[in-house]
């Protein structure tokens, strides 16, 4: 998906097909990493070809396949603040908690440096994103959206996928809670709102609400 003042590359995380996404603002030399996976090598890979520098790692939720690389790209731009919701910011340093431990490849994040909650504007690299709690797949669970351009655009981490939602079933899940998040902050976006998720490919908020058979009205 581009136009011509944003550009957006995915990087597919393996073993869990994670989407990491990569934004940035033609006019700025930064940009954005969203969900960092667990082959930061390919990340960073793609950020010193590209030239870009992370002005901002965003954690859309604290489970292990989307923070799996927020340690090697702080340790190459230690500067580069990482942000998370206020809710999942102690997953990032626990195992059991981030659910790496019971994969057998436990896990510890750097903390982070930045919390956000529902409602807050976030403004980094040329975007203004606007948070929105969701929980229900984790307590913690935001999404961050974009409004700067047409259609907007959302990273909606594992809230809601293409013809799916997030599992609800680990211990701080609660499935009526993310289905009730959807619908009020998700479907009450137009419907050309472009929606970017954690796994699969993207979809729109029409789609969705249309053919959704666990969100859908």
């Amino acid at each position: 998906m581009k136009s011509t003042d944003f550009q957006l590359d995915t990087i597919l995380c393996l073993p869990f097909e994670q989407n990491t996404y990569i934004a940035w603002r033609r006019d700025h030399a930064d940009c954005v990493v969203i969900d960092p996976g667990l082959e930061p090598e390919k990340i960073i890979g793609h950020l010193e070809q590209h030239g870009l520098t992370p002005a901002a790692i965003l954690n859309t939720h604290g489970h292990g396949d989307h923070i799996g690389g927020n340690a090697a790209l702080k340790k190459r731009w230690p500067d580069c603040p990482l942000v998370i919701g206020a809710d999942d910011a102690e997953k990032l340093t626990d195992p059991q908690m981030n659910l790496s431990a019971g994969f057998g490849i436990p896990l510890i994040s750097p903390p982070a440096d930045a919390t956000v909650g529902d409602g807050d504007v976030y403004e980094t690299a040329g975007f203004e994103f606007q948070v929105q709690a969701i929980p229900g797949h984790t307590i913690g669970h935001v999404v961050f959206l974009w409004k700067g351009r047409e259609p907007a655009v959302v990273f909606v981490g594992d809230a809601i996928f293409a013809g799916s939602v997030g599992r609800t079933d680990f211990p701080d899940g609660d499935h009526n809670q993310l289905i009730s998040g959807i619908r009020s902050k998700l479907f009450t976006l137009p419907d050309d709102t472009i929606l970017l998720p954690g796994h699969g490919p993207e979809t729109t908020v029409g789609e969705e609400k249309r053919n959704n058979p666990f969100a859908g009205l």
